[in-house]
């Protein structure tokens, strides 16, 4: 596998520091939305692992493409790429299914609504109908932060029992509701058919594996970083997230894959890094190029696709409870992408 030097360091500084390998050794991985961003950092730990560990793990990636390989991608890789959707024809009895699969991008969202929907409830189905079919094989879904919905006090600590309020007539809502539905069938299939499901809520992940025109806000920024530009803002930026590493969402998929409990939910999230988009901002601009400004345009109407104002931290201490802990701040995250995509 073709890695750049800053993937290698980054990957081996986290391979080396856990011990997934144990687990992984010798097992079968189905991976679904493999090329996303989360797919590719999965992709790529379980390889060099191989590569470094010794682990003999066979991933089988789902994908809409899987005739077009990725360039870093070398011959004796043992990865199959294989079509979204069969799944179970080509990959019978898989040790674990990681379900990372789900349309993305605000403007999808609210052209596709229907297609977003059913996208995530049919994958869903599908996968837990394969995992049923082998005792010992789990499944963890990647869930979002963004089923707590909009909480009415501001910037709430929300635990997983936290129920949120969701706008059922409203068309971005399709995202959220869906992945709330897969949840509620991952949950029940736990319950009544005893298979081994695990959900997981990220919040946004960012750093080191995304494509560099991502149409997200903490994409934009870094791109103004390494292009010397002005951030164009069309909403006010008062939405407040917190953001969480590739790799540290990486280690938290497989802690709770492999030590949480059956049909819960966990979240995962670094909350040192609560801020607004504006204040990221500036905080990464004066770190990085002090020269660069925001600068506001007409705000933005929901109906173009953009979330009211949310102010969300994700209470982790059930996920720390099995062992996990982020890594890195924003600094580091910054850091990394500023200079693989300047070299």
């Amino acid at each position: 596998m073709r890695l750049s030097t800053i993937e290698r360091e980054e990957l081996t500084k986290y391979i080396e520091t856990h011990s997934f390998d144990r687990d992984f050794k010798g097992k079968t991985i189905l991976l679904t939305g493999a090329k996303g961003l989360v797919g590719t950092a999965i992709t790529k730990w379980i390889l060099l692992q191989n590569e470094i560990k010794k682990t003999d793990t066979v991933l089988y990636a789902s994908t809409r493409n899987p005739e077009q390989v990725p360039d870093y991608i070398e011959a004796g890789d043992q990865i199959h790429y294989i079509p979204h959707g069969k799944e179970a024809e080509y990959c019978k009895a898989p040790d674990y299914i990681l379900h990372a699969a789900s349309p993305t991008g605000n403007q999808y969202h609210m052209q596709y609504p229907l297609e977003t929907f059913r996208t995530n409830v049919d994958g869903i189905e599908r996968l837990l109908d394969l995992c049923s079919q082998k005792k010992d094989t789990v499944l963890l879904y990647l869930s979002s932060e963004e089923v707590y919905g909009l909480p009415k006090d501001d910037a709430p600590l929300v635990t997983e029992e936290t129920v949120g309020a969701i706008d059922s007539l409203h068309l971005r809502s399709c995202y959220p509701l869906g992945k709330k539905a897969c949840e509620f069938l991952c949950h029940a299939a736990a319950k009544e058919y005893h298979l081994n499901t695990r959900i997981i809520r990220p919040t946004v992940i960012h750093g080191l594996f995304q494509r560099y025109e991502e149409p997200r806000v903490v994409n934009e920024i870094l791109r103004c970083i390494v292009e010397n530009k002005d951030l164009h803002m069309k909403s006010d930026g008062l939405t407040k997230k917190c953001m969480l590493y590739s790799l540290d969402a990486i280690s938290a998929i497989f802690t709770v894959l492999l030590k949480g409990e059956n049909g819960e939910a966990y979240n995962a999230s670094n909350p040192d890094t609560f801020l607004t988009v504006r204040d990221l901002a500036d905080r990464v601009f004066q770190k990085f190029n002090p020269s660069i400004k925001i600068v506001f345009e007409n705000a933005a109407k929901q109906s173009d696709g953009f979330l009211p104002h949310r102010s969300i931290v994700q209470d982790c201490t059930k996920l720390k409870a099995l062992g996990w802990e982020p890594k890195a701040d924003l600094e580091h995250i910054y850091h990394v992408d500023i200079a693989r995509f300047k070299k």
